[in-house]
């Protein structure tokens, strides 16, 4: 079993009021005010599935900030020289691309160092969204833990594995419920994608792997499919590269 552990950090989130120095789930990112803020170009919303106007296909939003993480509260990051911030924002709009495979909100990284000077302070809000795709501000408290994969990433005859964490964690193994892996290939080298992130939209107690409490399961208000989880696989060569998207 030895060969198939991975450490994974459960983020554990709790609603709070964190701030932009801080590592977080919804809450303010620090963002250079000479750095324009990233837009979606609306060019892959789902006309069927959202709220969205018949006349709105194609109208670019910003994007809302979904976490920031810092090296100093987890360096089991693989974050690039130079890096010591992680942030990920999301649509807030359904996507469809049949391209990447990927149906639920677009996802961006920036791996940035904190040295920031002035933080932006007028941040761009969609005049639109779908509110399943919008988080409460959550403050972390992370724990270290040691996953194993299950179903199809399991050895043959691996038998009864510890379970992997059903909730939403930095590393470790995917939690595969109703599909399997596929297109983890990273396009740019070949390398093998790996579990970056992933963020649930419940947060369930895992007593097998850690004895933290969980005192709200939907505590960050988000939904990713149905009930699931939103899955960021990143090249083990270069993070920068491509990144796979999966809800599972």
């Amino acid at each position: 079993m030895g060969e198939w552990a991975r450490p994974a950090v459960r983020l554990h989130p709790v609603q709070g009021e964190p701030g932009v120095t801080e590592s977080h789930i919804g809450g303010p990112l620090l963002w250079p005010a000479d750095e324009p803020w990233p837009w979606c170009d609306g060019s892959k919303h789902d006309e069927g599935l959202t709220i969205l106007p018949a006349d709105s296909f194609g109208v670019p939003v910003p994007l809302v900030g979904a976490v920031q993480l810092y090296r100093r509260d987890f360096p089991e990051l693989p974050y690039p020289d130079g890096t010591d911030l992680l942030q990920v924002l999301l649509c807030p709009l359904e996507h469809i691309d049949e391209e990447i495979d990927h149906f639920g909100p677009c996802v961006q990284l920036f791996w940035r160092s904190s040295a920031v000077g002035d933080v932006l302070a007028d941040v761009p809000q969609p005049a639109v969204f779908e509110p399943q795709y919008r988080s409460r501000p959550c403050a972390l408290h992370p724990c270290r833990i040691v996953e194993y994969p299950m179903g199809d990433e399991q050895p043959v005859g691996a038998g009864d594995w510890p379970p992997v964490a059903n909730g939403s964690k930095v590393g470790g193994w995917a939690f595969w419920w109703q599909t399997s892996p596929y297109g983890l290939e990273c396009p740019t080298c070949g390398t093998d994608r790996r579990l970056l992130l992933a963020l649930y939209t419940h947060e369930e107690p895992e007593k097998e792997l850690c004895s933290c409490e969980v005192a709200e399961r939907a505590v960050v208000g988000w939904e990713f499919g149905r009930e699931g989880a939103l899955n960021v696989f990143a090249c083990t060569q270069d993070v920068r590269h491509p990144i796979k998207l999966h809800i599972d």
